[in-house]
């Protein structure tokens, strides 16, 4: 697919790094942002002078891509806005941190009306807003394509090319795979990071150094959001919350029995896994 015109819908701080970064890779093509708010245009024009932008759905028509940025919860109203105004070439995905319940209820609107694959990007900030948005937040990322049955492999060969241009590294897996896996990766870690917040208070806050900011970092994100994310993808995270106390339990087991040898060998274990981490 040639992309000649792409939407953006929703330019928080993931939509606002694609539209971004859509700028610098694809230079010829022309760039539509729509918002829902009319208050925010001018802050959007000031980014993209050059872009198509307004609130009215109908922005869209003849997009080859349009890319959802609005939160899970309002996918469904967002697209059935959209849905005259699609053809049935334009390839339609989103960014949301949830897959399963994201198909359900997106596939069988855009069902014969454009060709639909869930999109993921590994990457984002503790900040929020079109203001913390950066054209290389995608380099190197990880972004995990959700393709279902029904997904054309050229569907997947157009958005693979999209979040390519953008820097990032393709990962495809199904939706179900998919919040097993980022509920272990990423909510979990969020649920870790809110509750040591929590456990530690604030009184030791001034002696905190870089291991409490780089730990705890993911904590200060938008409260309402991951509510929304833990709580559409509860039973996944339930499970790893389940795992994590095991490991917990473990731990604070060895520390009780002043067991030195249990404890350097949960240390070490964790020491490994974590070097192997790929760089980014």
């Amino acid at each position: 697919m040639s992309f000649s015109r792409i939407a953006i819908l929703a330019p928080g701080l993931i939509g606002g790094s694609a539209a971004l970064a859509t700028s610098q890779a694809f230079p010829k093509a022309k760039l539509v942002i729509w918002t829902r708010r009319t208050e925010s245009i001018p802050a959007i024009r000031h980014l993209f002078p050059n872009a198509e932008i307004g609130t009215d759905p109908a922005l869209v028509r003849g997009s080859d891509l349009v890319l959802l940025g609005a939160p899970p919860s309002a996918l469904p109203s967002l697209v059935q806005s959209i849905l005259p105004h699609l053809s049935p070439t334009t390839l339609v995905t989103d960014v949301s941190s949830i897959k399963e319940s994201v198909e359900k209820s997106i596939a069988p609107l855009l069902q014969g009306k454009a060709h639909w694959i869930g999109s993921h990007p590994m990457a984002g900030s503790e900040e929020s807003g079109l203001t913390a948005a950066r054209a290389n937040l995608f380099q190197k990322a990880p972004v995990i394509l959700t393709p279902t049955s029904s997904t054309s492999p050229e569907t997947v060969r157009d958005a693979t090319t999209f979040w390519k241009a953008l820097g990032a590294r393709i990962l495809t897996m199904s939706p179900s795979e998919h919040d097993a896996q980022v509920a272990r990766i990423s909510h979990l870690p969020h649920c870790i990071a809110t509750t040591l917040v929590l456990a530690a208070g604030t009184s030791s806050l001034p002696l905190a150094g870089s291991g409490y900011r780089d730990t705890t970092r993911i904590a200060a994100g938008p409260s309402s959001l991951w509510s929304e994310i833990l709580l559409a993808n509860r039973t996944e995270i339930l499970a790893s919350l389940k795992t994590f106390g095991t490991s917990l339990a473990q731990l604070t087991s060895a520390i009780e029995k002043s067991d030195a040898t249990a404890l350097t060998n949960i240390l070490q274990e964790a020491a490994q896994i974590r070097r192997t981490l790929p760089s980014s």
